[in-house]
């Protein structure tokens, strides 16, 4: 058995009822989303109220998963769970200050040779996905949109920028796994990173950059040229791009053409 809990969490849980792995795991709830059943098990998740000793709620999401492995370096031939990874992933981000969930427990241990794992985050209240942004602009009108939008841009950028500053690439930096919170009358944008089962460590930080805003470029195509362009020179911190950075955007450019 292994188990990593946030003391400010831990209090909370026991609150709740749930004083350890065994608690979580044989909960009873609603499915949030089909469970995912691959790589020989599978995987599911269900989001929960928990009460905190101050009477307030909080909003988290339980993901349980058995028999759902990946090999790696440590691990090549049994694996580990998908879980442990993210939660490795998750933990790094916090340790480098790029903004991503909050972990509340990771748990994981093998009964009868099925190998178990849970990984509980808090769920981002007022955060959506960036898709569900663009699409919500694209209805309402880019022009309306244009300060708030010019913001999210800037601190999207900022975000990558942080995350390949730290020598890693996400992987799957797609439009829904950047999760974004604005304040439309203070002109204010938080943005977080989600998903994390894919990212890794980068020995190269041309190439985590070319893989990454490759992947995020492709999938914005309702996204206009200059707010493209826009997030490119905020992410390499140039007011105007230099041979390097015009090269980079014809790289993108081009890519996007190739793929589409």
């Amino acid at each position: 058995m292994q188990e990593y809990v946030p003391k400010d969490w831990a209090a909370i849980l026991r609150h709740n009822g749930f004083k350890g792995f065994e608690a979580l795991w044989s909960l009873e709830a609603d499915w949030f989303e089909p469970p995912n059943k691959r790589r020989g098990g599978w995987s599911g998740v269900v989001r929960l109220e928990l009460e905190r000793p101050d009477g307030e709620t909080e909003g988290v999401f339980i993901k349980r998963q058995e028999n759902h492995q990946r090999r790696t370096l440590r691990h090549p031939l049994a694996g580990e769970p998908t879980f442990a990874g993210e939660m490795k992933n998750i933990l790094m981000l916090q340790k480098a200050g790029v903004p991503t969930l909050d972990l509340i427990y990771f748990g994981q241990r093998e009964v009868e040779g099925s190998r178990q794992a849970i990984l509980v985050t808090r769920e981002l209240s007022g955060f959506y996905p960036l898709n569900w942004w663009l699409d919500k602009w694209l209805k309402e009108g880019w022009a309306a949109a244009r300060n708030i939008r010019l913001t999210v841009i800037d601190e999207m950028a900022q975000v990558v920028r942080q995350l390949h500053e730290n020598g890693l690439v996400h992987n799957s930096l797609h439009p829904k796994h950047l999760f974004v919170r604005v304040d439309e009358q203070e002109v204010e944008a938080e943005v977080r990173l989600i998903d994390l089962e894919k990212m890794r460590s980068s020995l190269s930080r041309s190439r985590a950059t070319s893989r990454d805003l490759d992947s995020l470029n492709r999938r914005c195509l309702i996204c206009s040229h200059s707010d493209r362009l826009r997030f490119l020179k905020h992410y390499l911190g140039l007011p105007k791009l230099d041979a390097e950075g015009r090269a980079l955007w014809r790289y993108l450019v081009g890519r996007k053409v190739k793929k589409t």
